[in-house]
């Protein structure tokens, strides 16, 4: 063999240097920091684009319901109601969801899969409903007992989602097909904290499946000497800077672990800085907390109308 041959065998036989390593290292770290965020927001968009159609699901589902049941959304819970038996402390009922139920596929419907929460299901301990009837599915219904005793009694976490309190509230201020002017810009249902998928009562229901507002962050709200009024009929429009009305602190008064979770990251952001809604005429869409409007609070003291006016007809409104 030649010399000239033999310098090219070990050259061929000789590793990479310590600078040609740190080289292509340095190429992957690159690549990685580039390519990591980009997987993340097209799992995110994934999520979104799942959550999206749960919301349609679920607002097709109370159009069904509202066609078998003159043209009234379900009740929040299925005690207490007008005409109804009390809620008994102690004791299962059955939420808005549990209603809707028969018009979806499963109770994985009302679960966002950007909610990292874990449905509670109804306990052994607890054997019936408040009607006396028989638990006998523990994912359908939930527990009606004080947060005195721990959010955690059964029924927690079964929903993603809320709905429009002004669209169902016990009877006491439930809107109907001909009470809504807008139908395309009314919200009905969409992403919120984690709840029982019931009612508004924090404080026994241990959540808020129902609300007049978006939660956005705890320093969002609206300048002092606005959004103090209440509409008295449409068009009058006498509430200001709605699209900064904020739920969240219905939730510190009445659970402060949801305020907690919540004011690190509000659900109105839970999807690229976003939230999905549904529509009473059943279109659901994705916008920014910022577009929503809300009520600045629940229905003031003599009060004769059913819910608020003010939507104008533009803007995603829980205002008819």
């Amino acid at each position: 063999m030649s010399t000239r041959t033999s310098r090219r065998v070990k050259r061929s036989l000789h590793g990479f240097t310590l600078i040609e390593l740190l080289v292509v290292i340095a190429i992957v770290a690159i690549l990685a920091a580039i390519l990591f965020p980009v997987f993340a927001q097209a799992r995110e968009k994934a999520r979104q684009a799942s959550c999206l159609s749960n919301v349609r699901q679920i607002t097709l589902a109370n159009i069904l319901y509202r066609q078998d049941f003159d043209e009234t959304v379900a009740f929040n819970r299925t005690c207490s109601n007008p005409g109804s038996l009390p809620c008994l402390p102690g004791y299962a009922a059955m939420g808005w969801i549990d209603l809707l139920r028969p018009y979806v596929k499963n109770y994985g419907i009302f679960k966002c899969p950007s909610d990292p929460t874990r449905p509670v299901p109804i306990p052994p301990t607890v054997t019936q409903y408040f009607d006396g009837s028989p638990v006998t599915d523990p994912q359908q219904g939930f527990v009606w007992a004080a947060i005195t005793g721990g959010r955690q009694q059964g029924g927690e976490n079964r929903c993603s989602y809320a709905r429009n309190n002004n669209l169902a509230n016990n009877g006491n201020s439930t809107a109907t097909d001909a009470m809504i002017q807008y139908p395309a810009t009314t919200i009905l249902v969409y992403d919120f904290a984690p709840n029982t998928g019931s009612g508004a009562i924090g404080y026994w229901e241990r959540s808020f499946g129902s609300s007049w507002s978006i939660i956005r962050y705890p320093h969002i709200v609206p300048d002092p000497g606005t959004c103090t009024t209440w509409n008295r009929y449409p068009g009058e429009n006498a509430t200001t800077q709605n699209n900064r009305a904020n739920f969240i602190f219905a939730l510190q008064a009445d659970t402060p672990d949801l305020y907690a979770m919540e004011a690190a990251r509000p659900s109105s952001t839970r999807h690229s800085e976003g939230a999905n809604y549904g529509f009473w005429d059943g279109h659901a869409k994705w916008f920014r907390p910022e577009r929503v409007n809300g009520q600045c609070g629940g229905r003031p003291p003599g009060f004769r109308g059913v819910v608020e006016p003010g939507n104008n007809g533009q803007d995603p409104d829980f205002r008819i």
